[in-house]
Order: structure tokens, then C-alpha cells, then sequence
């Protein structure tokens, strides 16, 4: 046996950790795309979730009758072409030859069947959380094989916008393996990727579809990460381990710039932060409460300092560049001694305890920000940071407990209108998040239903003039700031953030 000299010995230990210095443990293979989201959705079934996270995975896994670039654009995707018939009939060409990852082939009545399925026709009460996006269409008709109309209860202006957020599903091999199956292990769709493994609160694991009508994605590999805890990301894409973390706070922009390794791309969006009151229950059951919290907070400071300028101050849930937005709808200005002037006139002159709740992990930051702004005007309040996962979806949409309110944000699907953000709020009916539990604010859901059933643009706008001014005099939230999407990049990857926040992924590419 051959025998070893100590400095033989040390040079090759030397040499080992020089090799593990420069070789990060968990980098990926050139073929393969590792995303980091906060957490990991308890379904992949796209019609029976809305959690943020989910959209992002669903879109590469599943296609739409239409989509859109970079520019925003209405492409087409499953459906070729599309024209309105009269103001309450769309016709759509469907896409011939069109594969679902399991070899069969899509058909007109595996679209019908996508939408019958939210829709429920017949039933009152409807099991799809994503009913409330689609609501307005009252029928899906096979004209032939290549041909549907679809056809709405009213017209529907926002019909085309939200459609390229509806995933089309296998109806025979949903029959086959079950509903429960078919979000858990047989998850079938005809999008970019497949599936090949699913850990729900740890990963999933997709495959590139090499039968896609698009062609084959740049990775042929696609890793989606739970990981909530925003150090644990970012010292991941230091290493190789993720390609790719979003919401990269404003903190650490500049180290993620200068890092050798990693690069920054930033959009502005329509998204939207936000603290929804209770108006159930005291202390924001009465309106004056509701105000004072609306003048504790500084909105600037929070962009400015917080921020690094990677927001807007908004006055109103609208965007400016949204069709609907009101100009003279001003913010409520930051001021103490108001707040607390109105907290007294309220009923609460030596103050008020408060516990505000969220799940919003990537702004914990703004999140406690907020919480000493309100009790330095005497709404005493405690803050808690919910793990974003099933436990936050079961306490904040099935239970509706988020008492005194809850800190968030909306403007995932990036519809440039008024209605995008109005009706999921603060609709009443089944699919609106905020409405449905405690926001209530007499004759809102009306007008909003008055405003996405009109089809002339002006008195439309008048609507929308209308409900923004109600919010500002009811102030059943608190309007923070407009969101940058900030992503972290991996250097071997070329991407870039979209407007509409999508990560759509079949666009990545490596970098050469």
C-alpha cells in the first residue's frame, strides 16, 4: 500500500477546499432552472386556488386561449383568432393539433368543459375559487370543432383580459383520475412544462414538454422552491442554488448588483399595497377610526426609506395608468395630531389595541413599519407574520378571521382597469377576498357591478369616478404604495421582470 508524506497530505487537503471554495455545494446543472417563491401551493389544480404563488406556477404548466408578450400584447395561444359577434357573443378559433401532456389531444370539449367547470351552470354555490374572474360568462358553445362562442350574461369589456389568466384542463383525464389526483400527482395540462414531482411545502419538480405547439423551453429542467425566508433565497442565488427569487427588497438591490454572480431586473406594476380594515368590529367599525389610521401613515417615507424609490405613492386602490383611475381622488395626508384628534372623537381618546395580520413575508419590513406608525398615534398595535401557505389561506378566506385587518397587496393579474382591482377586493360575491369577509361599504358591490356590465367608456368612467370617491370618504383600507417587481437573477440566466408580473418562464434563456 502506498504510503503518503504529511505535506503530500496537506497539499491535497489544500487543494479540496480550494476546488469546494469555487464549486457552490448546490449549483444546478446548465439544463436546469431553479425559481424560488415563498411558498408552495396546496394544489396544483388551477381552477381551485388563487393564491399568488400558484398563478406563477400554473402559467408554465397550463395555456390559455389567449396571452401576452412583453409588451403586453393580447397574443394568441389555444385560440387562433378571436372577434366579438355583437356585445354579449365572442367567437374563438381553436389551435389544431394541440397536445396535453399525456398524448391526447385538446378539443373544443376540453375547453367547454375548463370554464363549465368554474362556472358550475345550474349551481348556486360554486367550489371553484376562481369563479369570481369569470363570472360573467354565461355559456361556452361548440359551434364545430375548431369554433366556440362564448357568451356573457352582460357585456363584458374585460372579457379578453381575463382569459388569458383561465387555464384550459384534460376533461377525460380529469374523469379518469379524479379530482383530488389530478392536483396532486397526475397534474395535466398542455403548457410548457410537466410535471414530474410534487412536494407540497417543499418543491416541484416540472420537465420540459417537448411536444409543445410553442417548441421546447430553453432549460429542460424547471425546480419551483418553497422557501420563506428571504435570507435563505438570496444566499441561494449567491451560490447557485436558485437562478431566480422575486420581491428583492430595496435593502438589498445594491448587493445583489455588485455580486459577481447575480444581476437585478426591476418593472413597475399595477400592483398594489394595502391595509384592509375590519369593519366588523371596533375599533374600525366606526368610520372616524378608519380615517385616523389613514393619516398615521407616512406613505412617502415608507417609499423613500424602505423602499429605496421602488413604489409610488397611490391615493386610491386605481392606478394611474388603469382605465377608472380619478386624479382629484388626492391621498390622505400624514398627519398625527389629525389621527389621533379623530381617534378621540371616535370613542378612543386613551387609544386602542389592535393586531393586524399578514403573510406577505418579502415585506415584513414595511409590514412592522406600519404597526409603529399606528400605535405612535395610539392604535396600539401587534403585528403578525403569517407563514404564506395553507394555514394563512384557511385563516384568511375560509375562516375570515383577519381581525383587526390584515396588510397586503393585489395586482397579480396586471388587468389595466379599474375592475381588476375593485371587483376581487371588495365584491361581496363568492371570489371577492376582501368584500366576502368584512369590508362593508353600502351600495359598493352594486356600483361595481353597474360599471363592468356598461359597455361605453365614459359613463363606465363616471362609475369608476364614483366608487373611488366612496372609498376615499368610507376609508375601508389604507392605500400604501404602487410595487416595482424586483427580481434576483442568477448570471447564467437571461431574463427580465414583466409588467404584468408573470414569470413567464419559457422566455428565459441561458446566458451565452
Amino acid at each position: 500500500m502506498k504510503r503518503w508524506s504529511l505535506p503530500v497530505l496537506l497539499l491535497a487537503l489544500l487543494l479540496a477546499l480550494l476546488v469546494a471554495a469555487v464549486t457552490p455545494a448546490g449549483a444546478q446543472s446548465k439544463d436546469t432552472l431553479a425559481v424560488a417563491l415563498a411558498s408552495i401551493i396546496s394544489t396544483l389544480d388551477p381552477h381551485m386556488h388563487f393564491e399568488r404563488v400558484g398563478i406563477l406556477v400554473n402559467i408554465n404548466m397550463f395555456d390559455s386561449l389567449l396571452h401576452k408578450n412583453t409588451k403586453l400584447e393580447y397574443e394568441a395561444s389555444l385560440a387562433t383568432s378571436w372577434k366579438a359577434l355583437s356585445d354579449t357573443v365572442w367567437e374563438f378559433k381553436l389551435r389544431n393539433g394541440v397536445k396535453f401532456h399525456n398524448g391526447d389531444t385538446m378539443t373544443a370539449e376540453d375547453v367547454k368543459y375548463s370554464f363549465d367547470r368554474v362556472i358550475e351552470p345550474g349551481k348556486t354555490a360554486k367550489k371553484s375559487p376562481q369563479y369570481g374572474n369569470i363570472r360573467a360568462i354565461k355559456e361556452v358553445r361548440i359551434v364545430n370543432p375548431e369554433t366556440i362562442h362564448i357568451v356573457t350574461d352582460k357585456p363584458y369589456p374585460l372579457l379578453l383580459e381575463r382569459l388569458v389568466f383561465f387555464s384550459i384542463v384534460p376533461r377525460k383525464h380529469i374523469e379518469k383520475v379524479g379530482e383530488q389526483a389530478f392536483g396532486e400527482s397526475a397534474t395535466v395540462g398542455t403548457g410548457p412544462w410537466k410535471l414530474v414531482e410534487y412536494k407540497r411545502d417543499q418543491h416541484i419538480k416540472l420537465e420540459a414538454f417537448d411536444a409543445h405547439w410553442r417548441g421546447k423551453p430553453a432549460f429542460k429542467h424547471l425546480v419551483i422552491r418553497g422557501i420563506p425566508e428571504v435570507a435563505t433565497q438570496v444566499a441561494e442565488l449567491k451560490t447557485g442554488g436558485i437562478d431566480i427569487i422575486r420581491n428583492v427588497s430595496a435593502d438589498l438591490v445594491p448587493d445583489l448588483k455588485a455580486h459577481p454572480q447575480t444581476y437585478v431586473s426591476a418593472a413597475p406594476i399595477l400592483r398594489t399595497h394595502y391595509v384592509h380594515m375590519d369593519m366588523r368590529h371596533p375599533p374600525f367599525d366606526k368610520k372616524l377610526a378608519r380615517q385616523a389610521a389613514n393619516h398615521a401613515i407616512d406613505r412617502e417615507a415608507i417609499v423613500q426609506k424602505m423602499m429605496a424609490g421602488l413604489g409610488r405613492v397611490v391615493p386610491t386602490v386605481v392606478h394611474p395608468a388603469a382605465f377608472g383611475y380619478d386624479p382629484s381622488v388626492t391621498p390622505y395626508p400624514y398627519d398625527p395630531k389629525k389621527a389621533k384628534e379623530l381617534l378621540a372623537r371616535a370613542g378612543y381618546p386613551n387609544g386602542v389595541d389592535i393586531t393586524l395580520h399578514s403573510a406577505f413575508i418579502e415585506f415584513r419590513p414595511v409590514f412592522e413599519a406600519i404597526g409603529q406608525m399606528l400605535t405612535e398615534v395610539g392604535i396600539r398595535t401587534t403585528t403578525k407574520m403569517w407563514d404564506p401557505g395553507p394555514a394563512w389561506n384557511k385563516f384568511f378566506q375560509t375562516e375570515g378571521k383577519a381581525t383587526h385587518g390584515y396588510y397586503g397587496s393585489w395586482g397579480y393579474y396586471s388587468v389595466f382597469d379599474a375592475d381588476a382591482i375593485l371587483h376581487p377586493l371588495y365584491h361581496t360575491e363568492p371570489g371577492g377576498w376582501v368584500g366576502k369577509h368584512y369590508i362593508r361599504v353600502e351600495g359598493l358591490a352594486q356600483l361595481i357591478d353597474q360599471a363592468r356590465s356598461t359597455v361605453d367608456p365614459t359613463a363606465r368612467k363616471r362609475t369608476y369616478v364614483q366608487i373611488l370617491r366612496l372609498l376615499k370618504e368610507e376609508a375601508p383600507s389604507i392605500y400604501l404604495f404602487h410595487q416595482f417587481d424586483t427580481l434576483g437573477i442568477s448570471k447564467k440566466v437571461e431574463y427580465a421582470a414583466r409588467g404584468d408580473e408573470w414569470l413567464w418562464l419559457f422566455d428565459a434563456k441561458p446566458k451565452r
